[in-house]
């Protein structure tokens, strides 16, 4: 009796506990429990409890997390390769002159890129069938003077023939003219003769200032077509920038101090002769008096190297100029060398030479194509140009 009437007194205590402030039971008799009331207090403590909201952690506001540089990563297939990865540089710019034609030149005697103090077309034509319409154009925001000469080559007998006259551009004025037929601007004095046969250009900038900027002014470009058979060739001016100041002494100093240096080699990528196909190697040296009409003669070495890197070589001696065809050169031949392609190494004995190649190749339906190939230049060799 003792012993269940404890158990009675502790569960009245549990409740007690529980069911402190949800309900009317503040004294239990622990002799007479109520199961009813506390039931009822019971169930009207769990609804309490199950609607209550449960306590939320309030998030801590972080900051955003620092932006980072992307960077390429490259993970090759195999997945024990290393991974490589690439990581953005910063390429140094030059300062700008304010037009996009100005600039210093990096290389020895690149075709024309920046606007130049000397220009060469190696190749200019005008016969009954072919002429060759040329454009000179003036980069400054100053008048300009070119001297400028047509050399080509009359045979034995003649030798070298050259006709000189003078360019006056006004401010970024383009100049254009056929070489057949020359032209006359009365508005700025300015006339070229009418020219004929094979042979090239040479024109400098005779500036009224000594700055160097009034120097590197002129660019070149030049379109040779045959209305017979519509084989067209359009190259641009090979380009020598003058580099030090100094007014224009008719002696242009190819010598890498004055004036950029001539290239001692030029490297061409060609195909080679055969049926259909019979490309021009045109050379013209850099060394020229002008003045005194003393023709340049100099011996050219030729390097051919074929696809499987068998070694040929060549030589030919010209006066004043030269177009040769491939299948003059036995070393050029397919049936020479046994390949489609080869690597051309071209250079001077006596002087320096500019030149460019005119690929002819056979198209799919039959028919000839034409194309120009500038030279890639390796190294520099000094020449000088002398203008009466």
């Amino acid at each position: 009796m003792r012993t269940g009437m404890l158990r009675r007194r502790l569960i009245a205590g549990v409740l007690a506990i529980f069911l402190c402030g949800s309900g009317p039971v503040a004294a239990v008799e622990v002799e007479e429990v109520d199961w009813t009331a506390v039931l009822r207090a019971l169930g009207v403590a769990l609804d309490s409890w199950r609607l209550s909201p449960f306590p939320r952690m309030t998030p801590t506001p972080t900051s955003p997390p620092p932006t980072s540089t992307p960077t390429w990563t490259l993970t090759p297939t195999p997945t024990n390769t290393p991974t490589v990865t690439f990581t953005p540089t910063e390429i140094p710019t030059q300062p700008s002159s304010g037009q996009l034609a100005f600039g210093p030149s990096n290389s020895l005697s690149p075709p024309q890129r920046l606007a130049s103090a000397f220009l060469v077309f190696p190749y200019i034509r005008a016969d009954s069938s072919t002429d060759t319409r040329l454009t000179l154009i003036n980069m400054s925001n100053r008048d300009v003077r070119v001297n400028c000469f047509f050399v080509r080559d009359a045979g034995p007998v003649l030798g070298c023939l050259e006709i000189g006259f003078v360019i006056n551009l006004t401010p970024l004025q383009p100049f254009s003219w056929f070489a057949g037929q020359g032209t006359n601007n009365p508005l700025t004095f300015t006339a070229a003769p009418p020219f004929t046969g094979t042979g090239e250009l040479k024109c400098a900038v005779d500036p009224d200032l000594p700055d160097l900027v009034a120097h590197n002014v002129l660019q070149g470009r030049a379109t040779v077509f045959d209305d017979s058979d519509g084989d067209t060739v359009a190259y641009g001016a090979v380009g020598f920038q003058r580099r030090i100041d100094g007014h224009f002494s008719n002696v242009v100093s190819l010598d890498g101090f004055t004036y950029d240096q001539c290239p001692e080699r030029l490297h061409f990528q060609v195909l080679t002769q055969k049926n259909g196909s019979n490309s021009t190697l045109i050379l013209t040296p850099c060394q020229e008096d002008l003045l005194n009409q003393i023709a340049t003669t100099t011996a050219v070495q030729m390097q051919i190297v074929n696809e499987f890197e068998q070694v040929f070589s060549s030589s030919r001696t010209f006066t004043c100029l030269t177009a040769l065809p491939f299948s003059a050169i036995s070393t050029l031949r397919k049936s020479t060398i046994g390949t489609d392609v080869a690597h051309l190494v071209v250079r001077g004995v006596s002087s320096p030479l500019i030149g460019m190649v005119i690929d002819r190749f056979e198209g799919p339906d039959g028919s000839t194509h034409t194309s120009a190939n500038d030279p890639y230049v390796e190294g520099g060799s000094p020449s000088t140009v002398i203008f009466p």
